[in-house]
């Protein structure tokens, strides 16, 4: 049976690489989030500094991953999907600017949960700096990106099972360390927990 994986982490992290990499070790099919449907497009544009009512965005993001989860149903029936950001995404971010987790969690009822999920961490001055050189979006400053770190942390180590993937989570520090050494960890990480997932 297919497998869905989730990439997640602070902005910087190297997810969006690793997260490819993965994909294409895996033959799996490569998504994300926002998407770059037109309600992801909408959602960029505010990220990049539009203004928006926080409970705006939120909603914003769960019908986004309407049609998202959608496509990861049609995609499983042909191979695994690995996605750059999920629904911790939103729980998380929009938790961090002050939204209920018990909205958020209304709003995003029917998100699939996924198999895995793959949390990136890194050093938070180190993700600053890969990021230097790439259009800044309104999360990314080291106060917020720090309550964020927090709060995966957070998820992860409370006894609340909403959206616990079925063979839980992996925690990779990037931090210092080279694309090839990153890849190498998560996917011995993977395979331990998914023995089969390289056929």
């Amino acid at each position: 049976m297919n497998k869905f994986i989730v990439f997640e982490g602070i902005d910087g992290c190297g997810k969006t690489t690793q997260a490819k990499l993965i994909a294409e070790k895996l033959n799996a099919k490569f998504t994300f989030e926002p998407t770059d449907g037109k309600i992801g497009k909408s959602i960029r544009e505010i990220l990049s500094g539009s203004q928006c009512q926080k409970e705006t965005l939120a909603l914003l993001f769960a019908a986004d991953r309407v049609e998202h989860v959608f496509n990861i149903e049609e995609d499983l029936k042909k191979s695994h999907v690995v996605s750059d950001r999920y629904v911790y995404s939103s729980i998380i971010y929009q938790i961090s600017q002050g939204i209920s987790k018990d909205f958020i969690y209304t709003i995003n009822d029917y998100a699939k949960t996924p198999d895995l999920v793959v949390l990136l961490d890194v050093d938070l001055n180190e993700a600053l700096k890969r990021m230097e050189s790439r259009e800044k979006e309104i999360f990314e400053k080291i106060e917020i990106q720090k309550k964020i770190k927090e709060g995966y942390y957070n998820l992860i180590n409370s006894e609340d099972k909403k959206f616990m993937p079925k063979y839980g989570f992996i925690i990779v520090n990037t931090t210092s360390k080279s694309i090839h050494q990153v890849f190498d960890e998560i996917l011995n990480a993977i395979i331990d927990k998914i023995p089969d997932i390289i056929q």
